[in-house]
């Protein structure tokens, strides 16, 4: 195991997620309930920042099509909602487009996110890079 300081706990207050990155990792800190987790920061659907989207308890939201994962586990606990573009249907060549990217997007599969185990040691967070 080759942990490494990634952040420090004051830069992740409960309830947060921060970005952070180590050699090629880009690593997802959720605090939930004063405790880390630590798991990819790429969406496992589209490969979507997840630290720009939403943490609800264990739960992080994907900001592109809502795509959510467990941050303790990292498994993927929904698919993407495929919506239309708003006010799409007003506009005959923006319905098509729509259309179109909602077709080409629905066979996308969804992956589960690789988690990292994580220390805290003082105000250190330290995430074992595999």
């Amino acid at each position: 195991m080759s942990f490494v300081e990634v952040a420090k706990m004051e830069e992740v207050p409960e309830g947060s997620m921060k970005h952070v990155e180590k050699g090629d990792a880009e690593i997802l800190l959720a605090n939930v309930g004063g405790k880390i987790y630590a798991a990819s920061d790429r969406c496992g659907h589209m490969n979507a920042r997840l630290s720009m989207g939403k943490l609800q308890g264990t739960t992080v939201i994907c900001p592109l099509h809502a795509s959510q994962f467990d941050v303790t586990t990292g498994k993927n606990v929904k698919e993407p909602a495929l919506t239309s573009i708003p006010g799409a249907e007003k506009v005959p060549e923006l319905k098509k487009y729509s259309e179109c990217l909602d077709k080409i997007i629905a066979p996308v599969k969804t992956y589960d996110l690789p988690t990292f185990d994580v220390k805290v040691e003082g105000e250190s967070i330290l995430v074992d890079i595999k």
